[in-house]
């Protein structure tokens, strides 16, 4: 089996690259539709004078302001502070929320005010979808009520696995193969995980420490990062240990059998 091994590239690069497409994972999320992407409702755009866009998706277009959420959710997924409990992409919305929120030195309404809110929450989303390398992203579903939405965090890849930048496969972390171990969190490739060292080997994807690397038994041996194989084809025979009359055994080379 071969194992290939990826160089990391920057993720909330990519999502700002998604925030110019014109095929965008996301959006453009606009004022006069009817809801958002997480069915929040809108129809928020009054009629005339605020109304400054027709209903067209693309004749404003904002990439700075989704740019922007891009760069709130990867800052949200490095939060120490958890003790709101809010989701990676909860706290990216607030921030965006926060950041274009009306005051009283504002007009009460303003479609392009309101467009730079709903672009950040693209970024977002955008940026739930891509996922930074080392960690899993759980993707937004919704309950019965087509309402409220569970998932939305992204979640550091625990010891013994790793996550690249495949963009396919967001949703879980990948175990290290046999014969490698990886004792800490973030695994970003799979050059992350250490290799068994020789004379060791482990049979199981997904080993989190080296004591996972254990010993070959008599009569094998094992190169780095690979399983135990046997010295000779009589070494790994059921007769193991020769009888006193075959002593002379010892002087074989390569040796038969086991001292």
């Amino acid at each position: 089996m071969t194992f290939l091994f990826y160089s990391v590239e920057g993720t909330e690069d990519q999502c700002h690259l998604d925030c110019r497409s014109s095929d965008r994972p996301v959006g453009p999320t606009r004022p006069w539709h009817a809801t958002d992407p997480l069915q929040n409702p809108l129809h928020l755009t009054p009629p005339y004078p605020y109304h400054i866009g027709a209903n067209d998706e693309h004749i404003y277009e904002f990439p700075e302001f989704c740019k922007l959420g891009c760069t709130y959710f990867f800052v949200s997924s490095e939060s120490e502070d958890m003790a709101s409990g809010r989701t990676t992409l909860g706290q990216c919305i607030d921030q965006c929320d926060v950041k274009y929120n009306y005051n009283s030195s504002t007009p009460p309404y303003n479609d392009l005010a309101e467009m730079a809110r709903l672009e950040c929450r693209d970024g977002c989303l955008m940026a739930l979808k891509r996922c930074q390398p080392g960690y899993y992203c759980l993707q937004v579903s919704f309950n019965d009520d087509d309402v409220t939405y569970v998932g939305g965090d992204m979640i550091p890849c625990p010891a013994g696995t790793y996550r690249d930048v495949s963009y396919e496969a967001v949703t879980e972390c990948t175990p290290c193969p046999p014969n490698y171990f990886r004792e800490d969190i973030k695994g970003r490739s799979i050059s992350s995980c250490s290799p068994c060292r020789a004379g060791t080997s482990a049979v199981n994807m997904g080993s989190t420490s080296i004591k996972d690397c254990v010993r070959c038994p008599a009569g094998t041996f094992s190169t780095e990062a690979s399983f135990c194989m046997c010295i000779t084809p009589q070494a790994c025979a059921e007769e193991q240990l020769p009888p006193p009359a075959d002593a002379e055994k010892k002087n074989t080379v390569p040796y038969i059998g086991r001292w």
